[in-house]
């Protein structure tokens, strides 16, 4: 039996072609054969998942990491509710990743809820992309969270000039007398 050893991009591909399939099922005219693929589909996924489980569980905290990390098995152990790592640290590393639209704060996670408060750098409508790609972040990081609330901070103070701007005018720094 040969070992498969895709890279990221063979196994991304893979997951295309896997979730396509699966979505096909539910276009077979049988009702019966739909069911039944259904039905076996759900029990390999299941079988999968119980393999997956005995084999975190029998992996110490390092190993266990070092698994989830892996961008496929990673997410083939949140799909089965496995990840080592909690919501709140998968959404803040996703968070991180978004520094250069802004800043995005994780607040709080409350069950399937999270909530972030976001300042975006420039104009209007990064603040819009930024928002899009919290949403994105917080679903690819951590797909049992339902709905994301994005709160928008306040703006930051603006700083006063170093040198008054009175002071910058001709007359505007003279202390009396006349030049001689």
């Amino acid at each position: 039996m040969s070992v498969m050893a895709w890279d990221d991009r063979q196994a991304r591909d893979h997951v295309v072609r896997t979730e396509a399939l699966l979505t096909s099922l539910s276009a077979l005219s049988d009702p019966a054969a739909r069911d039944r693929a259904t039905e076996a589909a759900q029990a390999l996924v299941a079988l999968y998942g119980e393999c997956l489980a005995r084999v975190m569980a029998l992996a110490g905290a390092d190993t266990a990491r070092a698994v989830a990390d892996d961008e496929l098995v990673g997410h083939l152990l949140l799909v089965h509710g496995l990840h080592p790592e909690p919501a709140e640290g998968r959404i803040r590393t996703a968070l991180a990743g978004l520094r250069g639209l802004g800043e995005a704060e994780l607040l709080a996670v409350e069950g399937p809820l999270a909530r972030v408060r976001v300042r975006a750098r420039g104009c209007g409508s990064s603040g819009e992309t930024l928002r899009t790609a919290v949403q994105e972040a917080v679903a690819w990081a951590a797909p049992e969270i339902e709905r994301v609330e994005i709160e928008e901070a306040a703006a930051a103070a603006v700083e006063p000039p170093l040198i008054p701007v009175e002071a910058l005018s001709r007359g505007g720094a003279r202390t009396g007398g006349a030049h001689s």
